[in-house]
């Protein structure tokens, strides 16, 4: 029930830079699919593409986990090139679906605040964005939004 450096970072080369993000996002994002799986009984989606929890296409060149400044998998600044973001396998959304039960409104009313994400200091891409992933992150985007549009 656990993304490990190893299956994050395959044999893509990094930095200690890149491995202490790694460490501070996969510590957070691990706890929280913990206390997801122990409430929801569920077992963890393993990718058939990947073998793991990680999101991703065969023999990828970025996908779910750590991706090189080179890769041309998502945007330009993504932040899995800063080791900062992992896409969840969740086949049929029951990850995000859990995690929208903690969705509220954020000051002066407005959608994008999320108490379980901000509970373990993350974001994630809205649900309708990654369909069969969940994209888990330590940055915050630029509307501060717990839950934002990518």
């Amino acid at each position: 029930m656990t993304i490990s450096l190893a299956q994050y970072f395959g044999a893509k080369p990094h930095t200690a830079e890149h491995e202490s993000a790694a460490n501070d996002l996969l510590d957070r994002r691990n706890r929280l699919v913990e206390e997801y799986y122990a409430e929801t009984g569920r077992t963890p989606d393993i990718d058939p593409d990947t073998g793991t929890e990680i999101s991703g296409s065969k023999n990828g060149s970025g996908d779910g986990g750590f991706r090189l400044q080179t890769a041309t998998t998502g945007k330009r600044k993504s932040s899995h090139k800063d080791a900062k973001g992992v896409d969840d396998y969740d086949k049929d959304d029951a990850f995000d679906r859990w995690l929208d039960r903690f969705e509220v409104p954020m000051p002066g009313g407005m959608p994008g605040g999320n108490t379980k994400l901000e509970e373990y200091g993350l974001y994630r891409e809205h649900p309708v964005s990654t369909p069969s992933w969940c994209h888990l992150t330590t940055c915050a985007p630029g509307s501060g939004k717990r839950t934002f549009y990518p």
